[in-house]
């Protein structure tokens, strides 16, 4: 995966957030509303270009469970930077305060590689130690104990 481009569209941001958007006769999102949408998005997705590109998770293959969460992230982010009065999630300032504080958890969690969106990747959380990997002396497991290493070493 790169680090670039938007997690989420503007129908999974509609749905998400209750907000209303689409025509109730059609469902289908004005066109001026989605290229609002996108650009909040495609903004929101920055930071978590940045948070993957500082814990090196640019260049893996994500996982699926990873995916969801970046869309979740990319969401919510986009809804505090557009500031978006619709839908039943971030209607006061407060609320919108607390997600953007939340945000900033998370990201420093990625940054840290406590969580790493990679698939098949442990963070740094991850509860083995080096001396407890040696099940039997292969290439491949000592690859795997220095990969795992790596990924618990902030």
């Amino acid at each position: 995966m790169a680090c670039t481009g938007r997690y989420a569209t503007a129908t999974e941001y509609n749905n998400l957030l209750c907000a209303g958007l689409a025509d109730p006769t059609t469902g289908v999102i004005p066109a001026d509303v989605v290229t609002v949408i996108e650009s909040a998005l495609d903004l929101a997705a920055s930071d978590i270009h940045m948070a993957l590109a500082a814990s090196n998770q640019c260049s893996c293959t994500m996982s699926a469970w990873g995916l969801i969460y970046a869309k979740k992230l990319n969401i919510m982010d986009a809804a505090v930077l557009q500031n978006c009065p619709c839908g039943n999630a971030l209607r006061t300032e407060e609320a919108k305060a607390r997600v953007a504080e939340w945000l900033n958890g998370q990201y420093e969690l990625i940054r840290k590689s406590q969580t790493v969106l990679c698939a098949n990747a442990t963070g740094a959380d991850y509860p083995a130690m080096g001396v407890t990997q040696y099940g039997g002396a292969t290439d491949w497991n000592d690859v795997q104990i220095i990969l795992d290493r790596e990924a618990r070493t902030p």
